[in-house]
């Protein structure tokens, strides 16, 4: 649940969910919107232009939104400034980058960084091969689908 606050809130997306109801969204209606294009995973997983298109697509449904490409932690911090919001609101993530990114929102750029948990859509404990590639979906739901 939202902390009661004067402070204008900036609603971060990211990759990990995109859903329009995500508890940020609705903790935070009519906040604006940023989602990054983070240009180091970009270089780093070498999405396809029909993946990037459909990302981009879904993320054109959500009210409010302002997309941008670069460095995650610039331009969240450039949103904010800009959109006169003194923090950030967004949900949790396991990444790893995730964690760097939020860290260096708090320290270097003084913002404060709200985290909201998910329902996971599955909870697992698995004992994955470490060279087990799941960056599709499809790999996931062969992995997991077994669990449900």
């Amino acid at each position: 649940m939202k902390q009661e606050t004067s402070e204008k809130v900036l609603v971060w997306l990211h990759g990990d969910n995109l859903d329009p109801h995500n508890p940020a969204l609705e903790a935070y209606p009519g906040a604006p919107v940023v989602f990054v294009f983070d240009e180091k995973v970009l270089e780093n997983y070498q999405l396809s232009a029909k993946r990037l298109i459909f990302l981009y697509e879904c993320l054109l449904e959500i009210p409010n939104i302002q997309i941008c490409k670069g460095d995650v932690t610039e331009q969240l911090s450039l949103a904010a400034a800009q959109l006169d919001c003194s923090r950030l609101a967004t949900i949790e993530s396991i990444a790893p980058r995730f964690n760097q990114i939020c860290l260096r929102l708090r320290r270097e750029k003084k913002l404060p960084v709200e985290l909201f948990k998910i329902t996971p859509f599955v909870e697992l404990v698995l004992e994955v091969e470490e060279n087990l590639d799941l960056k599709r979906f499809s790999r996931y739901w062969q992995t997991v689908s077994q669990y449900l």
